[in-house]
């Protein structure tokens, strides 16, 4: 099996030692500039560099955001993504105490955070003086409460500042700063600070996850702060991504899960079929126009020049569907689309469309507690709010009095834009019902998670009698 690590890492040789120890063919490109192109599917990748095509089963991306240094008061703080801190020079680099700050220039990342801790815990270790100052204390990611008390027990001084005050002498290069949570003001002076640049991830890793077709966050961000692709997927199957939320001691625990992966999936032509199947092109209808192409945020959709339309990889396809709402020419459906019903003369009932990741869930328990509002409602799921199009809503207003599009939250879509899309397309309806003067109260949105059913019952209570 070949695997393909893409990235500058200081970890690189132990990922490559890892998938050789399994006996695969692991080949390491450092410069992601080299990257030309990239295609396919988890199982049959190709990936052409300024030398090489180079075809693989696995990808796995090492490349870490790194922000750029920030000025304080007039001189440049150090990068907090430099690597080797704990060997500073010169040498009298060594006798200054070491600042690490955060949420500075904003509010850090918690990429940020985790490489923080790492590396002022092992300068710590190396005997410094280290000063770890933050305005936010976050616990919440993977291994991070780990990583604080090691830092503690090595020795770092913590500092939750509510005010902090820094000036900078030019000449001498050496900073002062005043930093109190409070109660106790801490003063120090130092000419090494690492601080964090901000949410910036930097050239390189953009040009990264543009090349491997990588859906980011809002930030730019493939993993952090992304509980549920946590601990290495990406939103392309096959491609992984050894983040900073690894941490030294847990980098065999994701190299494990992208073996396993590997073995049960790649290995045995197995795979998770999504519940609602895989997106089906009708060539027919296809006109090249690439509107599917942009819109899959799973890299699911290439060009086939042979055939002069767009295919689906079925390896990659999520089946989440929003390739089928912007499709110009109706040429896509999913392979168990029950989206259609052609259902007439509900005027009465409320429709609410349920994604299947956050609404459908919280719908079971929310609709016991609806009371008599329960019988003017009707469900529907589907796979992802990116399924639900204008022309879809627009049909189904002619069904039923009132339409609701129930979608995740902002920043927790497993389809990451699906359910801002579903907020523009009902938006859009209900622009359009006002200036024809129609109800725009018609036509609504709501977000809920699975584990909001009390919110999501008032909130239905209150859409459905228009308050």
């Amino acid at each position: 099996m070949n695997v393909l690590i893409i990235g500058e890492n200081k970890y690189n040789n132990r990922v490559s030692e890892f998938f050789s120890g399994k006996g695969c063919n692991p080949v390491i490109v450092t410069d992601v500039r080299q990257l030309r192109f990239f295609r396919g599917e988890a199982g049959s990748f190709i990936a052409k560099t300024k030398n090489a095509e180079l075809k693989a089963e696995l990808v796995i991306l090492t490349e870490q955001p790194a922000a750029a240094p920030i000025e304080i008061a007039g001189l440049p703080a150090r990068s907090l993504y430099e690597d080797e801190k704990a060997s500073i020079k010169p040498k009298t680099d060594r006798l200054e105490p070491v600042v690490f700050l955060l949420d500075y220039a904003c509010e850090s990342p918690m990429a940020a955070t985790i490489r923080a801790l790492s590396d002022s815990a092992e300068l710590a270790h190396n005997k410094r003086r280290v000063y770890y100052l933050a305005k936010f204390i976050r616990t919440a990611g993977r291994g991070v409460e780990t990583l604080y008390r090691e830092a503690r027990d090595a020795g770092v001084t913590f500092v939750k500042y509510e005010t902090l005050d820094i000036t900078a002498d030019e000449a001498t290069e050496e900073f002062s700063i005043k930093a109190s949570d409070g109660v106790l003001e801490l003063a120090i002076r130092t000419r090494i600070i690492y601080a964090d640049g901000g949410r910036e991830v930097g050239e390189r890793f953009v040009h990264a996850a543009s090349k491997l077709g990588l859906t980011p966050n809002k930030d730019g961000y493939l993993l952090e702060d992304s509980y549920y692709l946590a601990p290495v997927l990406t939103s392309r199957r096959g491609v992984y991504h050894i983040s900073r939320d690894l941490a030294a001691e847990r980098l065999e625990e994701g190299l494990d899960h992208i073996f396993a992966y590997a073995c049960a999936c790649v290995g045995s032509g197995l795979w998770d079929v999504p519940p609602h199947g895989i997106a089906q092109i009708d060539g027919n209808k296809c006109i090249l126009c690439y509107h599917c192409h942009r819109a899959c945020p799973h890299a699911a959709l290439e060009p086939c020049t042979l055939a002069r339309r767009m295919q689906s990889l079925p390896k990659a396809c999520a089946g989440c569907g929003s390739c089928a709402s912007v499709c110009p020419g109706n040429a896509i459906t999913l392979e168990k689309d029950i989206f259609y019903t052609g259902t007439r003369g509900k005027a009465d009932k409320t429709l609410v469309i349920c994604c299947e990741n956050s609404a459908a869930i919280a719908m079971e328990k929310t609709l016991p507690m609806l009371g008599e509002d329960a019988a003017g409602i009707e469900t529907r799921t589907v796979p992802c709010g990116g399924r639900i199009g204008l022309e879809q809503l627009s049909d189904e207003l002619g069904n039923y009095g009132k339409v609701i599009a129930a979608v995740c939250p902002d920043d927790a879509c497993r389809h990451f834009s699906g359910n801002k899309r579903a907020c523009a397309q009902t938006g859009r309806l209900s622009e359009m019902l006002e200036r024809a003067g129609l109800s725009p109260e018609r036509i609504r949105f709501t977000q809920v998670s699975h584990a909001m059913p009390g919110v999501f019952r008032d909130e239905l209570s209150r859409l459905i009698r228009g308050d």
